[in-house]
């Protein structure tokens, strides 16, 4: 009987939990311009910023969303409007099981209310709708406060919000419209663009808008042109450029009154996208939806846990970025307006924080726009600290040592600390550009897949396509074509030998370094080397393991900083006891000449080995040709040690065919030729 009784109580309470967890959402749903242009039988045929602050006439799209279970027979309703008002909720589309969108238009000032209902689960809407006043405005009756006379204050409780429209001033949304009139954006500058470049403009609505006002486009755009249009039209320019009530919605019904979304914030990035994203010219919105910062998932972190609030949730990196109490229970994704500052262009961009420190106290000077990344990018533990307590499960560096990685520091480093090497990447300067580290690389030249979305580069800031391809565009802008077609092509030597790993080999640097990887997680304690440590690990074991996981979880596996991960690998392998010899083994001769033997195998497919002698240390330069003289790849272009070296080549993307490899070492030539098969 207690048996019985304990299974029905389960059964109970998994019924309880899963019921707690479906819940019915309403909330809006943007809509870009380029969302909105991409097809005329669905109902979304005007862009829409998301707002729940809007002017009247605006057509919006709330999303009602059962989450964790399906719809069976949604209706929607207006359980409140303003008095005079007709407006009435239009057609629906199913965005898939669980999710549908209706449009609703407000047509008068004042507060709405829209309620869901399916079943038992509810979920209501509140909307404001107004019209625009413009940062100086009054609104036609001349009454009330304009943005200017709240916001331009200072605030000693949040300085931050001090002076806030002076510094809208200095942004370039302040002056869009009127550098597009003097003639500074563009030579095509034309009407159809203004529609982003003032406020409260939408043709399908009378909000006191921009549209609603005389206004008649220039036909010569030359510096005083803007000044002209303030006194020929000054109605329509009061809402001239990209205004506070671009972002926030109208201010006809704030007057400092919050509630019923008579005034907004949202970090949604719709705010953006409405303009942001056409499709052509404009396109970051579509690229970060591609991005890792939209589709992760957002760590709905306790309390106690405002450390991981402080990247995890778009919010929380605000808050510190201002030096702020971090609210980790207020979530937001990593948006647009998270990295940009929409109210503030004292960091180039309009990014909110361009200085870092690491968990070691290193202050990262090198690395330009790219320390806004390197934040959030780093192991957050002290490598020199971290080790001393009590292993735990999340002992190491966090998942994302990227700016300990690039800037050289931050890892443990034994035999009295000698000096590690470091590649010169977070100080690199690509063509034409600035050392911004991060940037450059990952948001520089990217691809495109078969549609001409672009995948990779850009506000992406992917490295490698969801297919798998990886965007060696972003090394050939410093290092040329000649790395290869992807990021294990990419070779590396150290003291004169490319076989990092010593097996014999020479690969890759990724494959190298994973060898070396490999090498000293043998030497760690069993069968908990690929797991947690515990209690029973020496320090050295634990320092060891520590340097590891920076490796395995900066994810590069050497690329970021070749030279600083190679030696400190080297470093860390030796400390366990392990010998890390050149080349030659003990019983090895030096060849007494050189000598260059055929590739093995070969014919080959997708990999082959080109093994050399060199009789003496010498400069070597080792590359790859198409049966029509082509340079493909350069292999190798470094001293090498003297002795036997065997480069192994990846053609995995190449097409088959006859290649030759070339070997210059000092007066010595030679080629060969070799088979790819497929």
């Amino acid at each position: 009987m207690l048996k019985k009784l304990t299974v029905m109580l389960f059964a109970l309470l998994l019924m309880a939990s899963t019921s707690f967890s479906q819940t019915m959402e309403l909330k809006t749903y943007g809509v870009s311009i380029a969302q909105a242009a991409k097809s005329t039988e669905d109902i979304f045929d005007v862009p829409y910023n998301g707002l729940t602050n809007v002017g009247i006439g605006t057509k919006m799209y709330l999303e009602a969303k059962l989450v964790g279970a399906k719809l069976n027979n949604p209706q929607f309703s207006i359980t409140t409007k303003p008095n005079g008002s007709n407006a009435a909720l239009g057609i629906t589309a199913n965005i898939d099981t669980s999710s549908i969108v209706v449009v609703f238009t407000p047509d008068v000032r004042g507060t709405y209310v829209v309620k869901v209902a399916d079943g038992s689960y509810t979920a209501t809407l509140t909307i404001s709708a107004g019209v625009y006043l413009g940062v100086t405005g009054k609104g036609k009756d001349g009454l009330g406060l304009s943005c200017v006379d709240c916001h331009n204050n200072t605030d000693t409780y949040k300085p931050w919000r001090s002076n806030l429209v002076d510094k809208w001033k200095q942004t370039g949304h302040a002056t869009m419209l009127q550098r597009g009139l003097d003639g500074i954006v563009s030579s095509h500058y034309g009407p159809s663009c203004i529609k982003c470049h003032t406020t409260g403009y939408d043709t399908n609505a009378v909000n006191d808008g921009f549209d609603d006002f005389t206004f008649v486009f220039p036909t010569t755009l030359q510096p005083g042109t803007y000044d002209a249009m303030v006194q020929q039209y000054p109605d329509a320019m009061l809402r001239a450029n990209i205004q506070c009530e671009s972002c926030h919605g109208p201010g006809s019904e704030h007057y400092g009154y919050t509630e019923n979304s008579r005034m907004v914030k949202s970090l949604d990035v719709a705010v953006c996208a409405v303009c942001h994203d056409d499709g052509a010219r404009h396109v970051y919105p579509a690229q970060w939806a591609l991005s890792k910062h939209a589709t992760g998932e957002t760590f709905e972190v306790e309390g106690s846990r405002t450390a991981c609030a402080q990247c995890h949730n778009g919010l929380g990196f605000i808050q510190y970025s201002r030096g702020e109490t971090i609210n980790p229970y207020e979530i937001a994704t990593v948006t647009c307006a998270v990295c940009h500052d929409p109210h503030d262009a004292t960091n180039e961009h309009q990014l909110r924080k361009v200085d870092v420190t690491l968990a070691d106290g290193t202050t990262v000077t090198d690395g330009g726009l790219g320390k806004l990344c390197m934040n959030c990018h780093q192991s957050r533990r002290n490598a020199n600290s971290s080790y001393t307590t009590t292993p735990s499960r999340y002992y190491g560096p966090h998942n994302a040592p990227q700016a300990d990685v690039l800037a050289g520091k931050n890892v443990v480093v034994f035999n009295g600390g000698v000096t590690l090497q470091t590649s010169n990447h977070i100080r690199d300067v690509v063509p034409g550009g600035e050392a911004n580290s991060c940037v450059n690389c990952h948001m520089g030249p990217g691809t495109k897949d078969a549609s001409g979305k672009q995948v990779t580069g850009g506000h992406t800031f992917s490295i490698m396509s969801k297919d798998g391809v990886d965007n060696m565009e972003a090394c050939a802008q410093c290092h040329g074509l000649t790395f290869g077609t992807s990021f294990e092509d990419v070779n590396f030597t150290y003291y004169g030998s490319s076989d990092i790993d010593r097996d014999g080999v020479s690969e890759g640097l990724q494959n190298e370094v994973k060898g070396l990887v490999e090498k000293i997680r043998a030497l760690l304690p069993a069968p908990n080397a690929n797991d947690d440590p515990d209690t029973s690990w020496t320090i050295t074991q634990l320092q060891a393991f520590y340097n590891v996981k920076v490796v395995e979880k900066d994810k590069s596996w050497g690329i970021h900083n070749p030279k600083f991960i190679v030696s400190m690998l080297v470093n860390t392998y030796q400390a366990l006891g392990g010998v890390y010899t050149d080349v030659l083994s003990e019983n090895s001769e030096i060849p007494t000449q050189y000598a260059v033997y055929q590739n093995y195998p070969n014919p080959f497919n997708p990999s082959t080995n080109i093994k050399f002698d060199l009789p003496a240390s010498t400069h070597v330069r080792l590359t790859i040709y198409d049966s029509i003289g082509k340079e493909v790849q350069l292999l190798v272009d470094d001293e090498l040690n003297a002795g036997t070296h065997i480069i192994q080549w990846h053609a995995k993307n190449l097409a088959s065919g006859i290649y030759l490899y070339k070997i210059e070492a000092g007066n010595f030539v030679k080629v060969n030729k070799m088979l790819l098969l497929k």
